[in-house]
């Protein structure tokens, strides 16, 4: 009872700054009250619906094909950093790139992950812990913050293309665009999270990319690199 009226009162959320927020989570531990993220506290009713509206009107404006669309978003991601194909199985394929086998099927493993994640927006504590599994494969390939940068550019891009209001020659208002941003880099946060644990995290924002590339790594599977 004590925990569900500190969670009322706002303790552990914003009430408290993180700074304090990290030196109580031990004492908070021992009660089992876990520490909140940032974007879990300010998450919505509405930010959801938005996300989920979004996603479901890009599928549809490829005829509801995930491959189709999920080649759309990564011709974007490689024609806008080159570099980042160095990343992916298919890299010496860069003729026959687009109509590869290895490249479609990785595209719609990216959509139907997105899709599954999407639609369990209602519970953030399974999206958490499914981003972080799926961040201790990728960033043990080489993965950095500024390749989700990347993806979060070429996601945006895709969608704002794609999601057509008819009063509006431009796509995703501020409203929808501000929630892709934050889901985009709750993603990016935690799937960093799930090889380093919680310290040393990079904070990854689509709208600011810093350029990282580093030796030859080598990916597979999940949401960026396959």
């Amino acid at each position: 009872h004590t925990c569900q009226s500190w969670a009322r009162a706002g303790i552990g959320n914003e009430a408290f700054p993180s700074s304090a927020m990290v030196a109580l989570a031990p004492f908070l531990a021992i009660f089992g009250i876990k520490r909140v993220s940032k974007f879990r506290r300010r998450w919505t009713e509405r930010k959801r619906q938005v996300i989920q509206s979004s996603w479901a009107a890009l599928l549809s404006a490829h005829g509801n094909d995930r491959m189709a669309t999920g080649s759309k978003i990564f011709r974007k991601l490689f024609t806008g950093d080159t570099a980042i194909l160095r990343l992916f199985p298919f890299r010496r394929q860069a003729r026959t790139l687009f109509v590869s086998a290895p490249f479609k099927l990785h595209a719609k493993l990216f959509v139907d992950t997105m899709t599954e994640l999407i639609a369990n927006l209602h519970d953030l504590e399974k999206v958490e812990r499914d981003v972080r599994e799926l961040g201790k494969r990728h960033l043990t390939y080489g993965v950095q913050p500024a390749h989700f940068d990347a993806m979060g550019e070429a996601l945006i891009a895709v969608l704002d293309e794609s999601c057509h209001h008819p009063s509006d020659e431009v796509t995703l208002d501020k409203e929808e665009r501000d929630a892709w941003l934050g889901f985009w880099g709750f993603i990016a946060k935690e799937m960093q999270r799930g090889r380093k644990g919680t310290k040393g995290i990079i904070a990854s924002n689509p709208g600011s990319r810093r350029a990282s590339e580093d030796g030859k790594p080598r990916a597979k599977g999940g949401l960026s690199a396959a």
